[in-house]
């Protein structure tokens, strides 16, 4: 399912520029593979996969409130460590009762849900997952909240009715903590409706990161999917810098002793300064997209029964990897060659005598095949390299 089949019948050029990440969006139905995606068959299905259902991955909430893990989980004789696996007969005892279900990143488990979360991934440059949940006639599983990602919610069962508030968190990174105390905070903050919308099977809701919200199931049985999208914000630029300043001395030495003034802001601004060559350089945006292109996963496709010979490649001259703040190099006696995206990939196949193509491209996820192949018959050709023929 590409983007414009999820989102349709709403144009999905209209969505990039005037809602993502501005503005809540209502679509109505329009999409039978979006209705599709987890009718209650699938559903029991995917549930029955037992060994994947701890504590962690499946949550049971009631009247707003998590239940305890002995109350829906075996923890007798369990390690220390290990998250406490789900009993079925518990849970379905506490949904007799009323209680809703959260089933957490299910596209780890469900293909269709996966391959959404996926182009979803690629779409925006983020992370993606997504989380079902199940609720019973007349139930609020949550009060009032909002989330730290943009939210794409599909109705796949069932009704339920969604509340829009006004109100917007400024780009939050931490949760309200949850209690009496945070449910009033977010009561008195929410704001007057904006909008309440009654969602049906196929029916798509987007929520951007911080919206005020709640939902309430309708008269019958619910089920509907929240795949979230979190794209990098500017703190993982902080880890970024980290790992490419480490290597330069400057950082990594003492600063002034700050009851001397003068001398630790020298310091300061000249490693102020620095910062700002590296972030503005386009070796640091290489760093940036491949930062991007790694948040999304790769399906899972053995193509079983056929194999796939791997192509082999030995080292038949020394080089190595030099980062510039102009970009990245293969520097060998005779010349260089310039690198782009696939400089971690290189950098790690020019430790090795002899490696496998399909190994160097595990390496580094999101990794481009089509780039990564056209700089080895580079690196062949600068004699850096050379195929061989294991037997």
């Amino acid at each position: 399912m590409q983007l414009a089949e999820f989102l349709a019948p709403f144009d999905a050029d209209t969505f990039r520029t005037q809602y993502f990440g501005q503005r809540p969006l209502f679509i109505r139905g329009g999409s039978v593979a979006r209705a599709a995606l987890l009718p209650w068959a699938r559903f029991n299905e995917v549930l029955a996969l037992t060994p994947y259902w701890n504590e962690d991955t499946l949550k049971v909430y009631f009247k707003s409130r998590a239940a305890l893990r002995e109350n829906y989980c075996d923890t007798a004789d369990l390690r220390a460590g290990t998250p406490a696996p789900v009993n079925p007969a518990k849970v379905k005892a506490l949904m007799g009762l009323g209680a809703s279900l959260v089933a957490n990143q299910i596209h780890r488990v469900c293909p269709p849900i996966g391959d959404v979360a996926r182009m979803l991934a690629a779409q925006f440059g983020a992370r993606s997952f997504a989380n079902v949940y199940c609720s019973f006639r007349g139930v609020q599983a949550f009060q009032t909240h909002f989330d730290l990602h943009d939210v794409f919610a599909v109705q796949a069962e069932g009704e339920k009715t969604w509340r829009i508030y006004e109100a917007r968190a400024d780009a939050p990174v931490a949760p309200v903590p949850p209690g009496d105390e945070g449910e009033k905070f977010l009561n008195a903050t929410r704001g007057r409706v904006l909008e309440e919308i009654v969602m049906r099977p196929g029916d798509l809701l987007y929520l951007p990161r911080g919206q005020y919200h709640d939902a309430l199931t309708g008269a019958q049985a619910s089920l509907h999917i929240t795949f979230g999208v979190a794209p990098a914000t500017g703190l993982a630029l902080l880890k970024l810098l980290e790992k490419v300043l480490t290597a330069e001395s400057a950082f990594r030495a003492y600063l002034p002793d700050a009851r001397d003034p003068a001398a630790l802001a020298a310091r300061l601004a000249q490693l102020a300064g620095r910062v700002r060559e590296v972030m503005t350089a386009p070796a640091f945006a290489i760093d940036v997209q491949n930062h991007q292109r790694e948040a999304g996963s790769v399906a899972a496709d053995y193509g079983l029964p056929a194999q796939s010979p791997p192509a082999w490649y030995s080292l038949a001259k020394a080089a190595r990897l030099v980062r510039r703040d102009a970009g990245f190099a293969v520097v060998y006696d005779g010349g260089e060659i310039a690198i782009g995206a696939t400089y971690p990939t290189i950098e790690w196949l020019l430790g090795q005598r002899l490696f496998a193509l399909e190994d160097a491209m595990a390496r580094q996820p999101g990794v481009d095949p089509g780039e990564l192949r056209r700089d080895l018959e580079r690196l062949i050709g600068a004699g850096v390299l050379a195929p061989t023929e294991m037997r």
